[in-house]
């Protein structure tokens, strides 16, 4: 069969200004080794340094392109890789930047692949290490149909590769795990690189992504904790990249009037239960983080609809300021301690 009826893996690879990286994150693509098809959706947002060229040369060296198509909104070529043959590409050359006018792009990515069970993510500055990735992380989720979402450990380096530490993320793998990771999210906010993660298709088409006021990765694995629980592969799978334009570095610190909003409402399914099953344990536990997070930032509109939303708020109110007391009592010991 030269072209598969649908791809088990959906790549969504979005990349601007870019060229100086983007063959590496192509290649973390190209090596991968798969039993099944997967298809990497790379979408240039009109980049201005020369990128776009770049990627048309990649496909003219090293695939076989199945057609093309295109519209006032881009130029798409879809194409087949010379030697892995289960490795396809498509290539969406944005006429014009999208990002600057807010203009989405999912229903792109639906025009190639609609019957997908698994989308993976990688951003065009960085780049995976593993080829056998996407093949772990798609039989963790096949083994394991509760869980939304399998993310794994990276590596952070510069722009030439060479290892370094950041330190904003360098808690990130002590606070991964496998099982039920809301409270975690809730407590720390996002931990999870998108370079690692591999999430059931069924997380983009829910109902809490799709009203999301704010369109941050957060809300995505906010999303996918909402639905069921995750799995956490301690091996390095591929590099990120840190840069001063990177997109993560770029959010981390983006303002907390657009961080408590999405908060907010993410927050308001929780208490409203429009979310997986919950224990009466999980529940006291969520609002209990919920409780302490409106106390600290300070968030009086977090907190009156949390406190509004169900008697157990108002009951843990206390239990909130007790237990937020203490992590700032613990958190003086340590400065005084270094």
């Amino acid at each position: 069969m030269d072209m598969p009826e649908y791809y088990k893996v959906c790549v969504w690879c979005n990349t601007y200004n870019q060229a100086s990286y983007i063959k590496d994150t192509m290649e973390g693509f190209c090596i991968q080794q798969t039993q099944f098809p997967f298809v990497c959706l790379i979408m240039d947002d009109a980049s201005t340094d020369g990128e776009p060229e770049v990627i048309k040369q990649y496909l003219h060296d090293y695939f076989e392109t199945k057609w093309t198509k295109e519209t006032d909104d881009y130029h798409l070529t879809l194409a087949r890789h010379q030697e892995n043959k289960n490795c396809f590409f498509a290539v969406y050359l944005l006429k014009y930047n999208h990002y600057s006018i807010k203009k989405k792009r999912l229903k792109y990515y639906r025009e190639v692949a609609t019957e997908i069970d698994y989308v993976a993510q990688c951003e065009g500055d960085d780049y995976w290490t593993d080829e056998h990735k996407l093949q772990k992380q798609a039989d963790a989720l096949d083994a394991n149909p509760q869980a939304t979402l399998v993310y794994t450990n990276f590596q952070t380096v510069d722009r030439e590769g060479n290892p370094i530490s950041r330190p904003f993320i360098k808690d990130f793998p002590g606070r991964s795990h496998s099982g039920d990771n809301l409270p975690t999210l809730l407590r720390y906010g996002n931990y999870i690189m998108v370079l690692t993660s591999m999430y059931r298709y069924k997380v983009f088409q829910s109902e809490s992504l799709a009203n999301s006021p704010v369109s941050f990765d957060l809300a995505t694995t906010l999303s996918a904790a909402l639905m069921g629980d995750f799995i956490w592969l301690p091996e390095q799978t591929g590099h990120y990249r840190s840069l001063e334009s990177g997109l993560t570095l770029s959010r981390h610190g983006i303002g907390d009037e657009l961080g408590q909003e999405l908060y907010r409402y993410y927050a308001g399914l929780v208490m409203k239960d429009q979310c997986k099953p919950l224990s009466l344990g999980q529940r006291i536990h969520l609002t209990t983080l919920i409780l302490i997070r409106a106390l600290m930032i300070p968030d009086p509109q977090l907190r009156k609809e949390t406190l509004s939303a169900s008697p157990l708020s108002r009951l843990l109110l206390p239990v909130a300021y007790v237990r937020l007391k203490g992590e700032r009592l613990k958190d003086r010991i340590k400065k005084l301690n270094k």
